[in-house]
């Protein structure tokens, strides 16, 4: 499987720490935190990886020394614990919004998906947070749906945490069959009486048609500038019942303040070096 890390905000409530620095190169434990996510992503055996850059994005291209490959991409090699890994950047000029994003960066040949027909799912983290979930398992939850014969077949599958203290209502539910839900389908279903209501962890994986499926039957998705946000398609996934969930117990933080980031910051410098961290 490949993947995607997204890291095109503006980190604005990191500010006055991303004026001048972008969210993803501020220091966590002696590195960069997209190199932490670049780390758990090579102990999983991930080898191809695409991350989305905007704000202050030319610091993010010289910090990977990423320059034009023969077929046009910005690319670069980054040398893991283990091995090297290919980066492609898929640089936004003008800020895309997460689906905008991801529609983007399927353009780009042979970086997350093999071609315009390969329907494998990728992984997809959010560059702000941090989650120590096991990123093999859901890939093993990814591909093992791609073989599901009764439709519908999973397009999403979502890993959902505790509900933190600032965000206490959750987003999603998640029932005892896994699967994912945002209210009630059709009318109320007795599922949900056993339901977890959580919240999104901002790591996930996709199947390429959840996008293209939306570009094809939204026209105004294709048109205009390209802007357009992941939520509403995955709560349309949701409702046909295509989106699967994963409740994570373990450590989880949303770096979307100084505080947290220095949260983060004491979690990982606690923790002994191995590939993983």
């Amino acid at each position: 499987m490949r993947a995607m890390i997204l890291a095109a905000g503006f980190g604005t409530r990191m500010r006055p720490l991303t004026d001048h620095t972008p969210k993803p190169l501020l220091n966590v434990a002696g590195r960069p935190l997209l190199e932490h996510h670049l780390l758990r992503l090579e102990a999983a055996g991930v080898d191809d990886i695409v991350i989305n850059v905007g704000h202050l994005a030319q610091k993010i291209l010289e910090h990977f020394a990423a320059a034009r490959s023969p077929c046009g991409l910005l690319q670069a090699r980054w040398q893991g614990r283990g091995r090297e890994l290919t980066l492609t950047f898929s640089h936004e000029t003008t800020p895309l919004e997460t689906g905008g994003g991801i529609a983007r960066a399927l353009t780009l040949p042979g970086a997350l998906t093999a071609d315009d027909a390969d329907e494998t799912p990728f992984l997809l983290i959010n560059g702000d947070v941090w989650c120590d979930v096991d990123l093999g398992a859901l890939m093993a939850q990814a591909l093992a749906s791609q073989t599901q014969c009764l439709p519908p077949r999973p397009l999403a599958g979502l890993v959902l945490v505790d509900n933190p203290p600032h965000h206490p209502s959750g987003d999603f539910l998640l029932m005892q069959d896994g699967e994912v839900c945002d209210g009630p389908v059709n009318g109320t279903d007795e599922r949900m009486d056993n339901a977890d209501r959580l919240t999104f962890s901002g790591v996930s994986w996709l199947s390429p048609r959840l996008i293209r499926r939306a570009l094809h039957e939204t026209p105004a998705l294709r048109e205009g500038d390209g802007v357009f946000k992941l939520a509403p398609l995955l709560r349309d996934a949701m409702q046909r019942g295509e989106a699967r969930g994963l409740h994570h117990r373990g450590e989880w933080i949303d770096v979307g303040t100084p505080a947290r980031l220095d949260e983060l910051d004491r979690l990982l410098s606690d923790r002994p070096t191995h590939p993983g961290a």
